[in-house]
């Protein structure tokens, strides 16, 4: 786990509430508003990874319901506690960590599962955010290359939000214009600095029909 660079770049910065309120029924993340328990670990949302607990939380109070909550407040030693204690030290972990806040240095992040891919197919990344601050959303494509199977795109947007309210963002892009061997996606948060609690919630990503396409974009490939 490491904090990235971006640039910023293509935000469609809607200003509005209610991002999965359009197009819904064409939304390919699974539980995007974090509404519905998996059914094998009620303590995690349907479709996405488990949250540590501390760090990032699955919470009420969202733009519609329940959200995901990421308190960057939180020091390096007690999100290193955390992940021992709930079994996710297999993905994240900070070599020597310090007592400082972990958006200082590494942030914090939450995966969606993966969701197929179709060749030339342009889609559209939309996600409400609560808080203002070092908020994004990677939109990261894998596919085999060279015989191994990695991550071969990114699609990046960095999301706009205020302290004392919800915002909606967008971003358009296309993971198989440059890289053909993508066949698979799936969305991380991402919150970092400054340290405060950020929230998402309404987390779309839907093909786009040609006709209505924008262009522009921050595509890391």
């Amino acid at each position: 786990m490491r904090r990235r660079s971006s640039g910023a770049c293509g935000v469609l910065a809607l200003l509005l509430t209610g991002a999965a309120a359009a197009g819904a029924a064409t939304n390919l993340v699974a539980n995007g508003g974090f509404e519905t328990a998996d059914p094998s670990d009620p303590r995690q949302p349907a479709g996405w990874a488990l949250p540590d607990g501390l760090g990032v939380r699955w919470e009420p109070g969202g733009a519609g319901g329940r959200a995901i909550w990421m308190d960057t407040r939180i020091s390096e030693a007690d999100m290193v506690r955390q992940w021992r204690e709930t079994g996710l030290t297999n993905l994240w972990d900070i070599p020597r960590p310090a007592r400082n806040p972990v958006a200082e240095t590494y942030g914090l992040s939450y995966y969606s599962e993966p969701f197929p891919v179709v060749s030339g197919q342009v889609y559209r990344v939309r996600c409400d955010i609560h808080g203002k601050g070092g908020v994004k959303v990677w939109v990261r494509g894998y596919g085999h290359y060279r015989g191994r199977w990695t991550r071969r795109y990114e699609a990046l947007l960095n999301a706009q939000g205020r302290a004392d309210g919800w915002t909606a963002n967008a971003l358009e892009f296309d993971p198989t214009r440059r890289r053909p061997e993508v066949t698979e996606m799936r969305v991380m948060l991402f919150a970092y600095y400054p340290p405060g609690r950020y929230g998402f919630d309404n987390v779309v990503v839907e093909p786009v029909p040609e006709t209505t396409q924008v262009s522009g974009g921050n595509e890391q490939e």
